[in-house]
């Protein structure tokens, strides 16, 4: 809507509505909504800390432990061109707890087996520092997927890796 103001010489002078002024305000008030429901859910999801009164979690006294499964040592000898390079290394599978032992221990000449075939085409270059672990237990833990095909590993444990 169109106001009319008259000036002093008699004309009338048309105004318009601030409506400008509203849309501002509720703008406002949405951003300040907003921003309230943000520290809120910030505040409940935030981790209990020692100052907030809480115990912490705490696992349970009768937690199964997982079942580890120890690869046999993989000896293997890789070329990288110039000489023949020897890498020792010895390994530990981590299973569910549901998994018995017994079930597991022979698929481990298999996994073995397959890490065999897939470390003939490293270059022991690419094995050398941290990131060579990280290849091992890449590899180990798709050779073990692949092996024991229902059962699924959690973590490959490196205990010893010597590249000479």
């Amino acid at each position: 809507m169109v106001k009319a103001a008259a000036l002093p010489g008699g004309a009338a002078v048309p105004i318009p509505e601030r409506a400008g002024n509203k849309i501002i305000l509720a703008l406002f008030a949405l951003m300040l909504t907003l921003a309230g429901a943000g520290a809120g859910g910030v505040l409940m999801l935030k981790p209990a800390t020692a100052s907030t009164g809480r115990a912490p979690a705490r696992a349970e006294v009768g937690a199964a432990v997982a079942t580890y499964a120890a690869l046999p040592t993989l000896n293997l000898t890789l070329n990288d061109g110039d000489r023949l390079r020897e890498l020792r290394v010895r390994a530990v599978l981590e299973l569910d707890p549901s998994v018995p032992l017994d079930t597991v221990k022979p698929y481990l000449p298999r996994i073995a087996d397959a890490m065999t075939l897939r470390m003939m085409e490293v270059d022991p270059n690419e094995l050398r520092g941290q990131d060579g672990t990280l290849y091992v237990k890449d590899a180990l833990r798709f050779a073990a997927n692949k092996a024991m095909r229902p059962l699924k590993v959690r973590q490959v444990l490196v205990q010893d890796m010597l590249l000479r």
